[in-house]
């Protein structure tokens, strides 16, 4: 992970579907991945910028995306700064998320305040968690699952739950992933890389 450039996880909610909005989104050049959601947010990003100006100045364009109404196509935007990088997957693509099938993916916030060892110890461990974001904001880590038994998510959960550090725990399902390192979905079906990103740097 650089040590001169800002990554940032950005949860986006907006209006309903819009294309407009989604297809800003995936031509972005500072957007590396984004994967719809459900839950409180509409999509969850991950992005890199050069300095804190240009981060502001992207918020900024951001916001000022209007509906046809002329209303604002984006109600909120929450900006985490990834801290850490504590376990991400290795040469993975977007077709690997589409050729998934009967699996469970999952975004999982975690607000652990304190003693981050011992559920980092517990995260590592398992095969089902795929990424470890630790990240600044409301919630400590934001860790990635994918797991084909809904089960082992259950019992993860269940281990989790039992170390006392930990505040808040929110689980948001991926519908779809719109993006994943630059590669988007063509008109066959298949990936697509829509640009070379020279720094090549993700986090997810």
């Amino acid at each position: 992970m650089s040590d001169t450039i800002i990554h940032a996880l950005v949860l986006i909610q907006n209006w309903g579907e819009g294309d407009d909005i989604i297809s800003t989104l995936k031509s972005d050049k500072h957007i590396v991945s984004i994967f719809h959601i459900m839950g409180r947010y509409s999509f969850l990003i991950d992005a890199n910028f050069d300095n804190k100006d240009q981060l502001s100045a992207w918020i900024g364009r951001m916001k000022s995306i209007k509906l046809r109404s002329g209303m604002p196509a984006i109600i909120s935007m929450q900006t985490q700064r990834i801290i850490n990088v504590y376990k991400q997957k290795e040469a993975y693509s977007l077709a690997d998320y589409l050729s998934m099938n009967q699996r469970y993916h999952f975004f999982v916030k975690i607000d652990n305040p304190h003693h981050d060892e011992a559920l980092l110890k517990l995260l590592s461990k398992s095969p089902i968690v795929s990424s470890i974001l630790h990240v600044q904001g409301e919630n400590s880590f934001t860790i990635e699952v994918i797991v084909g038994d809904y089960d082992e998510y259950r019992r993860l959960l269940s281990e989790m739950k039992q170390l006392k550090t930990i505040h808040h725990i929110e689980t948001q399902e991926v519908i779809s992933v719109l993006k994943y390192r630059n590669q988007v979905v063509g008109e066959g079906g298949g990936p697509v890389t829509q640009y070379a990103d020279i720094r090549e740097l993700y986090t997810l």
